[in-house]
């Protein structure tokens, strides 16, 4: 406490002196009071505004949280994303959530699986040089092919995948466990239709686009001048990244007719390493609009209309992988946490989540009802 000052000369009695005392404690007493309320009211309003900020971010960011129109049109799935350990050595766990942000759980934890793909029943992934799957209500992991398979693509009952160090080919029957060698050899991409297979061939010199029949037979070789890297399909036509180009995007017929420019719009391309190359994480056909990570402009979404060539942005975000269902893009920021969602239509936009994932797949074999997202609340 301060103490009394008094000049030279200056004689006090000790009644004065007391009464000074007083007035020097009331003094700082009031001095520390004031102190005291401005660092709680500053407080206050900091916490306040915090609150509030949070309450917006998840208002905006979240649609648990948001009971309007659009977030109650908006359709719900299950998605499934693979988490990645913090370890020297990766490990690698699978998830699932719906889509509007509720049931975010573990389906199979270290289960090694990425890649991961869903047909009917199973969620499917590799590992460690092999192919597995995993029945969705399940809870053992299932061997398919168990060593150096490169890439795959399920439709029905049958797994399309190549192989060895010649990347062959091949198909396996799931329900059979037959095997067979479809004749044709360095392959780096597989689409699948209901009538045939659309492979991209390394020939060394440039990547080629054939065609075949589910059986490997009546090969057809649909591009001749292009340079193929991601490949996409609609009902009659072939999309592609052509490095020749300058990774502009091309089209040809699935009959292999007009092999031409799309526009002069550029995408992502693979650096040369085969299990970096899947189309449809960056690219998506709706409505005769080609949707595309634009890497001239920061991988933004942007679309173009096929018919007026018209091409307009669609997200204004950094794009690193998108998966396009029915009217909505689910889609990763890159650089950045979780999977987001966008409706082309409503403009409807929500996080999902915010956990660090290394890849997502949305299963659309089954939408959940409003039935089942009530009982879940």
């Amino acid at each position: 406490m301060q103490r009394v000052q008094l000049e030279e000369d200056e004689k006090l009695t000790r009644k004065e002196y007391l009464k000074r005392k007083k007035k020097q404690s009331s003094n700082i007493r009031k001095k520390k009071s004031k102190l005291t309320y401005i660092t709680f009211f500053l407080v206050a309003v900091v916490g306040i505004y915090l609150i509030a900020q949070i309450y917006v971010y998840s208002k905006e960011n979240n649609f648990k949280y948001v009971e309007d129109e659009l977030s109650k049109a908006q359709k719900v799935y299950n998605v499934y994303y693979v988490t990645e350990g913090y370890t020297y050595n990766p490990v690698y766990t699978l998830n699932s959530i719906y889509s509007n942000g509720f049931e975010d759980k573990i389906v199979y934890s270290n289960s090694g699986l990425t890649n991961i793909k869903i047909s009917g029943d199973y969620i499917y992934g590799t590992k460690e040089g092999g192919l597995y799957r995993l029945k969705k209500k399940g809870d053992e992991i299932e061997p398919l092919i168990e060593k150096d398979l490169e890439k795959f693509n399920v439709y029905g009952d049958f797994v399309y995948y190549t192989q060895g160090s010649k990347n062959a080919l091949k198909s396996f029957n799931v329900n059979t466990k037959e095997i067979k060698d479809l004749g044709i050899d360095n392959i780096v991409e597989i689409a699948i239709d209901e009538n045939f297979l659309f492979v991209v061939k390394d020939e060394t010199t440039q990547k080629t686009i054939y065609r075949l029949n589910k059986e490997g037979k009546d090969k057809k070789e649909l591009t001749k001048k292009s340079n193929v890297s991601y490949i996409i399909q609609s009902a009659d036509k072939i999309y592609f990244v052509n490095k020749k180009d300058s990774n502009k995007i091309y089209s040809v017929t699935k009959n292999g007719e007009n092999e031409s420019k799309v526009a002069d719009i550029k995408t992502s391309s693979d650096s040369g390493q085969i299990k970096e190359i899947d189309g449809s994480k960056y690219m998506f056909i709706r409505n005769n609009e080609l949707y595309y990570v634009n890497v001239e402009d920061t991988n933004k979404l942007f679309k173009i209309n096929l018919e007026t060539k018209a091409v307009e942005e669609v997200l204004p975000m950094s794009v690193e992988l998108l998966q396009g269902i029915d009217e909505t893009v689910f889609y990763k920021i890159k650089g950045e946490m979780g999977i987001y969602l966008y409706n082309l239509d409503t403009k409807f936009m929500s996080q999902i989540t915010n956990r660090k994932l290394r890849d997502f797949y949305v299963d659309i074999s089954e939408q959940i009802s409003l039935e089942e997202l009530k009982n879940k609340k």
